[in-house]
Formats: structure tokens, sequence, C-alpha cells
């Protein structure tokens, strides 16, 4: 595949918070796309180190907006949105790095399928040639459950395929089609915005796609200090209290009431479950923290629903999916927590299995 001489109509849009020089290898990534670019934005949330005059200085046409402070993932992809100035834009962090012909297979597909989300195939770095997601689903528990989980890249089955989620850290989207159902929810700041933007976007009737033939590398690192989590170390408290927070909301905003009452009972348990694992790992003040947020923001959470409910298309049925309950790796630190999480996840997924058809 030859690089286009006219550039496609396609805006990249990368969320950089103090990315360092992984920030310059993701610019570099699109600039030798496949396909030229109508434009690259860089929106920059608050960064206190040189990556960002870095990459003005090696690629000056690159557009930098800087917000000043860190608002958050949302509003940051939401400030890029507004920015664009192309019908598709290629939303990514700034530690995913697109092979070549990435964009050309993403913009294919999204033409093809008459998709508002295509998502590429992310494998993940140093490694490469493990798969971290191929997609994803909406688990029934407020979680996202990702496709393909650690399958060797050089194995993995080439497929395009309907999916009903993707996780942020790369994807494209029809501009329009995003600004119209809202865009992106600035009340989740981080973690778990991305299964908002599914359910709302699914619910609505959009149509999410998978491509295998794009792929992008997700240069893991060490993450965000005091939010990421690489399977080894402290759990950081921040992490667990968003995580818990906008799992929850997401449940109350987005479930149907019928919904909620059948699976009241998998809920509860879940809760009871993740409250008692708190216990266990010294963050009741975590859970606690996260139910009293619900609380002042009851408001902003009933209007969401209302909002949302009003304008449903498709039934919780056709949205959410079943299967093992997603755990982060090196969560579950013992072969006891492993054996108790694995009949936790047996019981609740037969469950879902028995009530979903009251669900349509």
């Amino acid at each position: 595949m030859n690089v286009s001489r006219e550039p496609v109509d396609v805006s990249a849009v990368i969320i950089n918070f103090n990315g360092g020089r992984k920030l310059l290898s993701c610019v570099d990534a699109l600039a030798g796309q496949t396909v030229a670019l109508r434009e690259i934005i860089i929106v920059d949330n608050g960064s206190t180190d040189d990556s960002l005059n870095t990459v003005e200085s090696r690629h000056p046409d690159v557009r930098s907006l800087r917000l000043g402070e860190n608002r958050g993932l949302p509003a940051a992809r939401n400030a890029g949105l507004a920015a664009a100035r192309s019908r598709y834009v290629l939303l990514i962090d700034n530690d995913i790095y697109l092979r070549p012909e990435c964009t050309e297979a993403l913009l294919r597909a999204q033409h093809a399928e008459q998709a508002t989300v295509t998502c590429p195939r992310i494998v993940l770095l140093p490694d490469g040639n493990l798969v971290q997601t191929d997609g994803a689903e909406n688990h029934f528990l407020g979680v996202m459950s990702l496709r393909h989980p650690a399958t060797p890249a050089d194995a993995a089955r080439e497929e395009r395929v309907e999916v009903n989620s993707a996780i942020g850290a790369c994807y494209l989207l029809d501009r329009q089609a995003v600004l119209d159902a809202g865009s992106f929810d600035a009340l989740y700041f981080f973690y778990l915005e991305d299964l908002e933007f599914s359910l709302r976007l699914r619910g609505l009737g959009h149509r999410f796609v998978f491509e295998s033939r794009a792929i992008a590398l997700h240069d893991r690192g060490s993450g965000t200090p005091g939010l990421s989590f690489r399977g080894t170390g402290d759990y950081p408290l921040r992490r667990a209290y968003l995580t818990m927070r906008n799992r929850l909301q997401t449940v109350f905003i987005h479930y149907r009431w019928r919904t909620l009452i059948v699976l009241s009972p998998a809920l509860l348990l879940y809760e009871l479950a993740s409250f008692a694992y708190c216990l266990r790992r010294g963050w009741p003040a975590e859970w606690a923290r996260a139910w009293s947020w619900l609380w002042c923001h009851r408001g902003d959470i009933t209007e969401r629903r209302r909002r949302i409910q009003r304008s449903r298309k498709l039934a919780d049925a056709d949205i959410l999916s079943g299967g093992s309950i997603p755990f982060s790796e090196g969560l579950l630190q013992s072969r006891l927590q492993r054996a108790f999480a694995g009949g936790l996840s047996t019981l609740l997924n037969g469950y879902w299995r028995l009530v979903k058809v009251l669900l349509r």
C-alpha cells in the first residue's frame, strides 16, 4: 500500500498527560500511516514534562490544545472532538503506536460496515505478540469484558465483526454522530468512561465494529502514576475508588428498571463480594466514598438517566453480555481468592443465562 497524496478525511486526536518519549513515538507512527491524515491534534491535560515541546519541535504541523490542568479523559476527548475538522476522528492515547496500515484498515471497515465506531486489534508491548483486546463487550455486572485477551497475536484469527464495546485507548469515530450522542461524559474523569460511552451509543442503535487487520501497539510501561496498575505492586487506592464509583453510576444510569429488578440478586451479591474484598485489602473507606459520591451526585445521575432512557432504541439484552467476571491481572492475590472469584463468576453467569430472556 502506498501513502495517499491527498489526505483522507481523518483527524487524529491524541490525549496526553506527561507522555514523555511515548508521545513522540505516537506522533511518529501517525505520520507514517499508509494514508495521510488531515491533521494531528494533541490535547494536553496539564502536563508538567517536556513531551509536548519535544513533539512541536519535531512536528511543527501538529496542532496543540493545552488545557492547563488535568480535566480527565472524557473532557480532554471532548475538547479534541470539538477542535477536529474532519468527518472522522481517530482518538488515541499517547502510549499507542499504530502499525502503518492501521488507519487505512479502520477507515475501510468504517465505510464498509457503516459503523459509528471502529476499533483495532490492540497488541501489548514490550511483548509484541500478545493481544490485549479485540474490541470488548459490556458485562451485565457493569464492567467491560475484553475479547481474546492474552491470545498470541500470530495465532489470533482475522475477522471483521460487530462488537458491543471498545476500550478508549484507540478507535475511529464518526465525529458528528458522536457529538449528536453527547460525546463523552465528563462526570467519569477516569476509568469506565469508555464503557459508559459504549453503552450509550449502542443503546441508541449505533454500530461498533472490530477490524483485526488494523493493529495498534500498546506500550504499557508504568502507566499513569497513582492510577495505573500493571499486575504487581500496590493497587492504587484512587483507581479502586474511581472504578467502584464509575461502575455503580453506569449501572444506575443505563440499566432499565426491569433490568435493575431482574438482576438485583446478582448485582447485590457482587456488591457484597466487592465490599468483603475491600475489607480484606483495607479499602472500606474507598468503598464508602464511592457510595457517598453517588448520593451527593444523585441529581446528576437522575438527570442523565432520564435523558438516556428516553432516547434508548435497543433492549439491555441486546447490549449486555455474560461470561467470566473480568478482573485486573494481579488483583486476586491468592489461590483462595481466585477460587472464590471463579465460583462467584460461575454462579452469577448461570443466573444471567436464566434471566436474560426477561430483559427484552
